[in-house]
């Protein structure tokens, strides 16, 4: 399954992959804000082989997991997924996440991954309802999940714990009946 954005390629990953999504999930920059620490290979590893897996699952599978590629020049500049958390009658709801590698960071591309995931969400997969969530310090994030029409849903006081201390979490979501009257 591949798409195309203003700028950027999406593709699922393939077996020669590993070291791209590696590059993303063992940069400290990249996992500052996540909710788990940086990865180490082995711990990639099993997390990618996962993803494989679950790429030949067709309709039942749990995630649609891509490698984010800029289009002019084919240069790989991260990871973006949409979690699938319930599926009922055809319709659904679903979780989008994303993480660029920093040299990337402010271009412009963290929104337009986040677009085109409730694109895919919306029109391909058919869910109902997408959230995204963010450590509360992480105040870009929150920017691109207003940005893109969601809606606060509320914070998540002291639930995140990294680098010995708790954070909160923001929590946002849209309706697809809603992201059909922004676009």
């Amino acid at each position: 399954m591949n798409y195309k954005s203003e700028c950027l390629t999406y593709r699922e990953f393939k077996e020669g992959d590993f070291h791209l999504f590696h590059s993303v999930f063992s940069n400290e920059k990249v996992m500052k804000y996540a909710l788990v620490e940086k990865f180490d290979r082995g711990y990639s590893l099993s997390y990618f082989n996962k993803v494989l897996a679950n790429n030949i699952l067709g309709e039942n599978r749990k995630a649609y997991e891509f490698a984010v590629y800029l289009s002019s020049s084919s240069i790989f500049i991260g990871f973006a997924d949409i979690e699938i958390q319930n599926r009922k009658n055809l319709s659904g709801c679903g979780e989008i996440g994303y993480f660029l590698l920093p040299s990337f960071w402010g271009n412009g591309f963290a929104c337009e991954i986040a677009n085109t995931l409730l694109e895919i969400s919306f029109r391909h997969i058919k869910l109902h309802r997408v959230s995204a969530s963010c450590n509360s310090n992480n105040i870009q994030s929150e920017n691109i999940m207003k940005k893109i029409g969601m809606i606060k849903e509320g914070e998540f006081r002291k639930v995140r714990y990294k680098n010995g201390q708790w954070d909160n979490e923001l929590r946002y979501s849209i309706l697809v009946e809603d992201w059909i009257l922004c676009n």
